[in-house]
């Protein structure tokens, strides 16, 4: 039967129903028009398909994890992340589970966010590149997938009910820039985030949705919430957003209500209805496939190896050799921490430990050090290690981030690593300095011990095949090819967005605008650890011969190519990752000082050379003009720069636009503090004038008469809201009895910034959203408002 015929068989029950969730993981089914529902589940790192339980108690099936989207992003290599995207679309596939929810591609604003680990870059081209590869891995073993999470949500604290303020420039150059190209790909689902934007909850909002991301980004398919986002289903259905999720009872009533009343036109619904009709038609009848997770286990090895970043190598310690007495330190080389904490989750088919691989070799032994679950330092431990370092010819310190430090549901409070970690490793290299540090982590770090170790190994969370990479790339077997995709800096006071990041639980100012990572460290020239795109090799290569086939490009039609020579001086066949940026030479809109344009990832064998060849368009140039509302290049002198980091020119060769476009000045011209001779202050009255309203009230203190969308932590102060707050915490600790600490402490931390709403929402039905508002009721001392709702029905 086809959609236009089921529109007009459909009830309005059954119509309201597959515009919510049939479940936490499935659409409605209507079985007697023979629509069968979509199933769905976490990645993006590997399949959690959950079995039995509630959302606190959940069991997920076997998977693998490979490696998360922040270690992938660091091979550089859009065909790695393509294997990624196909191997799990399998593994989906074999479960009878047709979308995947994911990649993420926001933008990571802040080294602070949880959840880090699941974005690719700071860059948006970085991250656009390497989400197409992994959308069209999945894609060609028809699995759906769902970009997340739109828009504008770079941070946990408050992520349910902050409210995003970003001036035009910064959403369009650094924060769209992803949704706006991958949607070309057709991507089956876009999530909306949790976060308010300009006001507007992002699942509501008409601006958002329908205006920037339907209209002008041309996006056709399926809009769907994140899990407990919706605030009003109506307000909701009207912007567009098709589904929401998970199910809830409420949802539906609500729409079937509310379309009774004529507060949604038929058009409306019919239109989202439509759109979820076409998704089902889409995965009808996909036969399941038969998946060997052996081989997608060693995938999983190949993946993490050509992601790892070699960061220092002094003297080449690296690679390790046979001969060599080697001593491993470090309980994370047994505890390895191999992904993030939160939906992403995988339950490991196995997991290979870094302390199981590197053990086999006869030349190794281990000490324990310190323990992971702590930062304070064990004397014990570390006298054993101290007292031994010398008898080494190398020492392999295992350490990085554990699972407590960085998670969804909240946000980083330092930069560093554990005290029990960095003291150990110091006190190591006052008796042997051949130290190499393999880092298991999601984010960047502060390392003030970087001057007192020859190696650095960053492996950042590389899924369940981390032991047998690690030990193949440790002792050579595999050369290291991955960059950093963020820059780590050298001091929490040097990030830009530091003042307005997490600040509260109302606005939140992206007051840094379009300065993002190396977009403002290089403009202000701010020294930093290690920069955007930074990685070693065992191997040696060098650059020559750039040329272009033009000098000038005078029309929109025009392109040119770049072309350099790379050789591979060995010793050992490797690959390397080539960067080209550009420089707008005396720009007349303030401008950061370079721009990734594209990267090539190429394979060159010992003593070989290779040419690498970039197109170059004139609107690779270009930036977004808040006062013509659109991209434009500006004619001018630009460089084009062959470099290895963001930080290192090779070489470079001047392209000259002449276009004859008539320049318009915007409020950029006239704001000093965006402008390098303003020193890059970026001050409130500034960014007021760009995002034309005042920068104030970035923290709420809430009074009566309190709502759903309020937070337990909003409600804590009052009588009723003590209560609610202990015995929520009282259920949540013994629903949650069998789960790890880490995991506890994500959920009761995400729970006490949640709305009400969404706790509701997330009891899985044991708590009914009218039981909530009769709760509210209660702390609003409106005790017979509070009766009648707690006695209601959702």
């Amino acid at each position: 039967m086809k959609n236009e015929e089921l529109l007009q068989k459909l009830t309005l029950e059954e119509k309201a129903s597959l515009l919510v969730g049939k479940d936490a993981w499935n659409t409605m089914n209507i079985d007697r028009l023979g629509i069968p529902s979509v199933a769905m589940a976490d990645g993006p790192h590997g399949l959690r398909k959950v079995s039995e339980g509630n959302p606190l108690e959940e069991l997920a099936e076997d998977a693998i994890c490979y490696p998360s989207l922040v270690t992938i992003a660091s091979s550089f290599d859009p065909d790695i992340s393509k294997q990624m995207g196909s191997l799990i679309a399998k593994e989906f596939r074999s479960k009878d589970v047709q979308l995947i929810l994911g990649p993420g591609v926001n933008i990571k604003r802040h080294p602070y966010c949880g959840r880090n680990f699941e974005y690719f870059s700071e860059d948006p081209v970085v991250t656009t590149k390497m989400a197409r590869g992994y959308i069209q891995g999945a894609k060609e073993n028809k699995t759906g997938v769902c970009l997340k999470h739109y828009a504008l949500n770079s941070q946990e604290s408050y992520r349910m009910i902050s409210n995003s303020i970003v001036d035009e420039r910064a959403k369009y150059e650094i924060y769209y820039k992803s949704f706006q190209e991958l949607v070309q790909l057709d991507p089956e689902m876009v999530m909306c985030s949790y976060n308010k934007v300009e006001g507007t909850y992002a699942s509501e909002s008409i601006y958002l949705l329908q205006e920037v991301l339907r209209k002008e980004f041309g996006f056709h398919n399926v809009i769907v919430s994140d899990w407990t986002a919706v605030n009003n289903r109506t307000k909701a259905l009207i912007a567009s957003l098709d589904l929401e999720m998970p199910g809830a009872i409420y949802g539906v009533h609500t729409l079937i209500k509310d379309f009774k009343k004529g507060l949604i036109q038929p058009e409306v619904l019919d239109a989202s209805v439509k759109r979820i009709l076409e998704l089902v038609e889409k995965f009808k009848d996909k036969e399941p496939v038969e998946v060997d997770l052996q081989r997608h286990h060693e995938a999983a090895v190949r993946l993490a190896e050509e992601s790892f970043v070699l960061m220092k190598n002094k003297d080449h310690i690296l690679p390790l050799h046979e001969d060599e007495r080697v001593l491993v330190v470090g309980d994370m080389a047994h505890n390895i921490r191999i992904q993030g904490g939160g939906s992403s989750h995988i339950n490991t088919y196995k997991t290979d430990t870094i302390l199981e691989h590197l053990i086999r070799h006869d030349n190794v032994d281990y000490f324990q050090g310190y323990h992971t679950e702590l930062d304070e330092i064990d004397s014990v431990l570390s006298k054993e290690v101290i007292d031994a370092a010398s008898n080494y010819d190398k020492i392999v310190f295992v350490g990085g981030l554990p699972d407590r430090y960085e998670s969804e549901g909240y946000d980083r409070e330092h930069l560093s690593m554990p005290q029990n970690q960095e003291y150990l490793i110091q006190a190591i290299a006052k008796e042997n300095n051949n130290i190499i540090v393999v880092l298991q982590l999601g984010s960047p770090i502060v390392m003030p011990f970087l001057h007192s170790i020859k190696g650095l190994l960053n492996c950042y969370l590389g899924g369940e095949g981390l032991g047998i990479a690690v030990d193949r790339v440790l002792f050579g077997y595999a050369n290291p090819s991955g960059r950093l995709a963020e820059t780590f800096p050298k001091s929490i006071m040097d990030v830009p967005s530091n003042p307005y990041f997490a600040t509260g639980n109302n606005y939140v100012f992206y007051q840094e605008s379009i300065y993002v990572g190396y977009r403002y460290y290089n403009t202000a020239n701010k020294e930093v650890l290690f920069p955007f795109g930074y990685g070693l090799s065992y191997s040696h290569f060098e650059y020559s011969n750039i040329r272009t086939t033009k000098s000038k490009l005078k029309n929109q039609e025009e392109s040119l190519t770049i072309s350099v020579d790379i050789t591979n001086n060995g010793p050992f066949d490797g690959k390397e990752v080539c960067m080209l940026f550009f420089e707008a030479k005396n720009p007349k809109t303030p401008r950061p000082k370079r721009e990734l344009m594209d990267f090539q990832k190429v394979f060159i064998p010992n003593k070989e050379t290779v040419t690498v060849t970039f197109k170059v368009k004139l609107e690779d140039f270009a930036y977004y003009h808040p006062k013509k509302h659109k991209f434009t290049t500006d004619d001018g002198v630009y460089s084009l720069q062959i470099m290895r980091n963001a930080r290192d020119v090779f070489l470079e060769t001047p392209v000259e636009v002449i276009i004859g476009k008539e320049y318009v000045k915007s409020d950029w011209n006239d704001l000093l503090s965006y402008q390098v001779k303003g020193g890059l202050t970026f001050k409130p009255d500034d960014f007021a004038i760009l995002i034309q309203q005042e920068v104030k009230d970035q923290h709420q203190y809430h009074k009566h008469p309190f709502t759903i969308n309020n937070s337990i932590e909003d409600i804590e102060h009052t009588f009723f809201g003590k209560i609610i707050k202990k015995q929520i915490t009282k259920q949540l600790i013994e629903r949650m009895k069998d789960q790890t600490e880490d995991f506890r402490l994500m959920v009761i931390k995400s729970i006490y910034q949640m709305p009400l709403r969404s706790v509701a929402l997330n009891s899985g039905g044991e708590v009914s959203v009218h039981f909530m508002e009769g709760l509210i009721a209660l702390v609003n001392h409106r005790f017979l408002k509070a009766i009648k709702n707690i006695l209601s029905k959702d």
